[in-house]
């Protein structure tokens, strides 16, 4: 037993306290405060389960472990206080697998630095993306440990990588992470003095190209008919990802890049788009007799050759000790494989929203009984290192639920389970992004255009920021695309009967109050929608406002965004409660530059970052801050730092709207599909403005702070409801050129 009973609850074992207290520090050494979540997946992982200690929940164990735990004044429900166990382990979390020859490597366990990764690319000068070379970090060193060409060196891993153009080796250096906070193992790199006059050829030397076979291109084919729907453009990404998890690489037929390939086949069309600022490629699956489209088998697997053909594994066949070098494990699925929180958690609420609840042992009992079908059924699939096999309950889809176990790199269970796959590929139920829905329903011709007609026909007013080198319409374009997607959301998008006309209501007006609206007749046969664009109008002006009048009875309506008053004041008694993790760490790129600076006053890597950002490009911009998550995530003493000083910021704004009403400003949350209210945060001085606080009203009567905006996208949140009329949220007084996030979805949480 791992506690004893104290007079009015559980108290745990002081060998327990101290057991528990070692495993904690080796992920956790500094106290401060974590997720709940965090804590409990790594006890699990380690073996410790709540089930195994004895308690019900984690709330019951903190009870029982002062020494241990802490409750936190705010968020008690997801947050815990970590304290530091007096004991005499101080281990390293790497040290129970370090030196192991058969370690595997991921991102669950090793360091990568975004300039590390950056530098070795142009040490190598092999045209890698960041991501790319990683990946190639990772496959580097499987071929050396499968070789025999890794080799252990007391305090480290070494291995090579490539030769340089210059001639010269890289190799990779794996160490124990000695930094306090991170994961851990860490990865670096150094330039040899082995040289060799071939490194040309050395250097992984690209294949001719040759032609993908036409079974090929069937099969292919086949794969994305089952998971993407027809003539939908797809970013090349998630396309580039489906096939290379069903083992299609580019680099077998030659190409370097996934873009030249997919270029060869016909059924593919691609396109480059610039999306939020960034230049992107997308494919568009188009039908073609030649082929034949059917729903994807996941029995299918790849088999490495020079033939490059699909073969199906027979259902039949005798269950092998080994597949594809992985070593199908013998015994429950509990004896080998630990069961962490999380992805038990995503399994239940799937259920839950399907109507089933199962308790988490309920839960455990069922996946091992359905791992035992799969094994005996020869139904398991091997991936990567990866184990995946199907559970009892579907997807909407009506393919089973898949679950992935993935090799453990600590002590204990030698596995453990990783993902828990849920998603429907059914094409009918993809959502379309709110912002896309326009341009799904109907062909709007050029944009520029469109906008230009609409600006023209409306009351004057600013479509774009008085700061903004580019007068684009930015602020129209948005207001039009999520004003039609509250309309389809409540039904108002009108169609004639006959299907010969339809129209909405865009909720802007003309210099005599009346109206403006949107009107469509149906586009030429195998079009990509099925209305375009034919022009704005009043109700009974000219030929198409005549034609509303004929068809619809009553008009089209405007969207409506709140059904009672109150709604668009604030109640400064209500209790306002802020989720500070997702705003500061998931969110930390919409804080100001100069905000954060001056919080990192004793962080010097930190600062460093945010030096470069002002001058760093946007990709470069997207790594600086991925670091900055990092560091602030890890580092409690910077994340409490920040939030007081937003608390400080929010306090202001609570006393600005008691002052004035207006200062709270009422909007529509696209990706909540709810009205909100947001109030200006003062962060750099107490006069102007940096961000908006986006403010909730809960079921319970408490105000939920949802997130932060950037200016601009508050505004273009607020303009939704009617013309602004604000002292704080205005177009003159807002710099969208100094924020990226100007341009980007403003359904972006």
């Amino acid at each position: 037993m791992s506690f004893f009973t104290g007079k009015d609850q559980k108290v745990i074992t002081k060998e327990m306290t101290e057991e528990l207290g070692s495993c904690i520090a080796k992920q956790f050494p500094d106290e401060g405060v974590y997720r709940i979540s965090r804590v409990e997946e790594w006890l699990s992982t380690n073996g410790y389960t709540l089930e195994k200690l004895g308690f019900r929940d984690f709330h019951e164990l903190i009870a029982a472990a002062p020494e241990l735990f802490g409750t936190p004044r705010y968020n008690q429900d997801s947050y815990v206080i970590v304290r530091r166990c007096r004991t005499n382990d101080h281990g390293h979390p790497a040290d129970s697998f370090f030196g192991n020859m058969n370690i595997n490597l991921n991102d669950d366990i090793i360091e990568m630095s975004q300039q590390s990764l950056y530098a070795l690319t142009k040490v190598l000068g092999s045209g890698l993306s960041v991501q790319e070379m990683k990946q190639e970090i990772y496959d580097s060193f499987t071929r050396a440990r499968d070789s025999h060409k890794l080799t252990f060196m007391s305090d480290r891993y070494v291995f090579p990588i490539a030769y340089c153009s210059d001639g010269f080796l890289v190799n990779g250096i794996i160490t124990k992470n000695l930094s306090p906070r991170g994961k851990s193992l860490y990865f670096s790199f150094e330039k040899t003095d082995i040289f060799s006059s071939a490194a040309m050829e050395q250097r992984h030397p690209a294949p001719e190209v040759s032609e993908i076979s036409r079974s090929d291109k069937a099969e292919i084919y086949r794969l994305l008919t089952a998971n993407f729907p027809f003539d939908a453009p797809q970013h090349m990404a998630a396309v580039s990802k489906l096939l290379s998890d069903n083992h299609i690489d580019r680099s077998r037929y030659g190409f370097f890049k996934m873009k030249d390939m997919l270029a060869q086949i016909e059924f593919l069309d691609l396109s480059d788009v610039v999306l939020g600022g960034v230049p992107q490629v997308m494919v568009t699956l188009r039908r073609s007799p030649e082929y034949t489209a059917s729903a994807y088998e996941p029995t299918r697997s790849w088999q490495h050759g020079s033939e490059h053909t699909f073969t199906p594994r027979t259902e039949s066949a005798a269950v092998d000790s080994r597949q594809n070098g992985v070593a199908i494990p013998t015994g429950s699925l509990e004896d080998f494989c630990n069961l962490p929180p999380k992805p038990l958690n995503i399994l239940m609420q799937f259920l839950e929203h399907s109507g089933t609840r199962r308790t988490a042992q309920e839960l455990r009992q069922e996946l091992s009984e359905d791992f035992d079908a799969a094994r005996a059924e020869n139904r398991l699939r091997f991936y990567d290192g990866k184990i995946l096999f199907p559970c009892r309950w579907k997807r909407s889809d009506g393919a089973p639920v898949e679950l992935t176990l993935k090799p453990s790199t600590y002590d204990g269970r030698p596995w453990f389970l990783s993902f828990v796959d849920t998603n429907s590929r059914d094409q009918i139920q993809r959502p379309i992004q709110p912002g896309r829905q326009l341009e799904s329903f109907a062909f709007l011709g050029s944009w520029n255009t469109f906008l230009s007609e609409l600006a023209d026909k409306a009351l004057p007013e600013d479509w774009d920021f008085s700061s903004s080198s580019q007068k684009d319409h930015y602020i129209l374009i948005q207001y039009i695309k999520y004003t039609f997607y509250r309309l389809k959301r409540e039904n108002k998008v009108c169609i004639s009967r006959d299907r010969q006309f339809a129209c909405f209501n865009t909720g802007l007006v003309d210099k005599h109050y009346d109206d403006i609206y949107a009107c469509f007749v149906p586009n030429d046969p195998g079009s990509e929608t099925e209305w375009k664009f034919s022009g704005f109008c009043t109700a009974a002006s000219r030929t198409l406002g005549k034609q509303i009048v004929n068809c619809f009875n009553p008009l089209p309506q405007p969207p409506r965004y709140f059904e009672h008053g109150e709604q668009l004041f604030y109640d400064a008694n209500r209790a306002l409660l802020t989720d500070f993790d997702h705003i500061i760490i998931d969110n930390i790129s919409r804080l100001p530059v100069q905000f954060l600076y001056d919080q990192f006053t004793d962080c010097e890597e930190a600062r460093t970052i945010v030096e470069e950002l002002p001058t760093a490009d946007f990709r470069r911009k997207r790594e600086l801050y991925e670091q900055l998550k990092t560091i602030v995530s890890d580092n409690s003493r910077l994340f409490i730092r920040i939030q007081n000083r937003l608390k400080d910021s929010i306090e202001l704004a609570k006393k600005r709207v008691s002052r004035n009403y207006k200062t709270a400003i009422p909007s529509y949350y696209p990706k909540r599909n709810t009205m909100s209210l947001m109030l200006p945060l003062c962060l750099t001085d107490e006069e102007t403005p940096d961000i908006a606080l986006v403010v909730e009203q809960t079921e319970a009567g408490n105000y939920q702070g949802q997130t932060i905006l950037t200016l601009p996208q508050a505004y273009v949140d607020a303009r939704l409801l009617c013309q602004l009329n604000s002292e704080w949220l205005t177009t003159s007084k807002i710099n969208s050129d100094e924020n990226d996030e100007a341009t980007e979805d403003i359904t972006t949480e």
